[in-house]
């Protein structure tokens, strides 16, 4: 590529990063030149080390929200969070009242950390609103409804959560140079190798957990998966605008 016409290209990054970042963007506007951004680099095989004015390169950073106490809306932050260049974990916390929270923890650049939290609401609302319309005319005890709903979520849940992970299987293969020549799986890679150093240097070690469920309602969870093949993957902005993800 010409030196002119990559600088040229890492200038409109610089922008669009900025334009992310601007206070006064509304969160359609600031996750739409996030997403535009991400594109340009993945297309261009670029990395943010080629941007040379650091005071435009966007650093790594943490950000916390409040979390409900549910395991299947962690799978869906942990594979989401991998698939926009960021990485997920929950802890514990307190509220103002001291009594003990769930917290979502997204690690990552501001404007990879935009559009990876954005869809993760997303798919979790999407997965709530199919579950109470799969069981709003269903007969039987709350007790049962509320366990079939459940079991219907996991399933939708579990299905989503492969379907994410597949999609950046597809994306980001095994390096392999030549045989992939827009350099993208290198830049998940070095991404992620740079949220690790920085979760080092921070002194947070995430854990894996293993979890397991006991699935009272075998038809509502298989159900559930029916429907988690459904969910679009590709980014949601609103209702009239959408963009794609990474050039796909």
């Amino acid at each position: 590529m010409p030196e002119e016409v990559k600088e040229s290209i890492l200038k409109r990054i610089q922008k669009l990063l900025k334009m992310s970042e601007d206070k006064g963007a509304s969160e359609n506007e600031a996750m739409l030149a996030a997403q535009k951004a991400q594109e340009l680099l993945s297309e261009h095989n670029l990395s943010r080390s080629d941007i040379k004015d650091d005071s435009q390169v966007e650093p790594i950073e943490r950000e916390t929200y409040d979390a409900e106490r549910d395991n299947w809306q962690g799978w869906i932050q942990s594979a989401t969070a991998k698939l926009y260049f960021c990485q997920y974990f929950s802890k514990s916390g307190v509220d103002s009242n001291y009594r003990r929270v769930n917290q979502a923890v997204f690690v990552g650049r501001k404007s990879n950390r935009i559009v990876a939290k954005s869809m993760c609401d997303y798919f979790i609302n999407t997965i709530k609103r199919l579950a109470d319309k799969e069981f709003e005319k269903v007969p039987g005890s709350k007790s049962a409804i509320n366990k079939m709903k459940r079991a219907f979520i996991l399933g939708c849940a579990t299905r989503l959560q492969n379907r994410i992970t597949e999609r950046f299987n597809e994306i980001a293969p095994p390096y392999e140079g030549i045989k992939n020549p827009d350099g993208l799986p290198m830049l998940y890679k070095n991404e992620q190798k740079a949220i690790s150093d920085w979760l080092h240097n921070q002194g947070v070690r995430v854990v894996s957990k293993k979890s397991s469920f006991n699935i009272r309602d075998r038809a509502a969870y298989e159900n559930g998966k029916q429907k988690g093949n459904g969910i679009g993957l590709d980014t949601q902005v609103n209702n009239q605008t959408r963009s794609r993800m990474l050039g796909r």
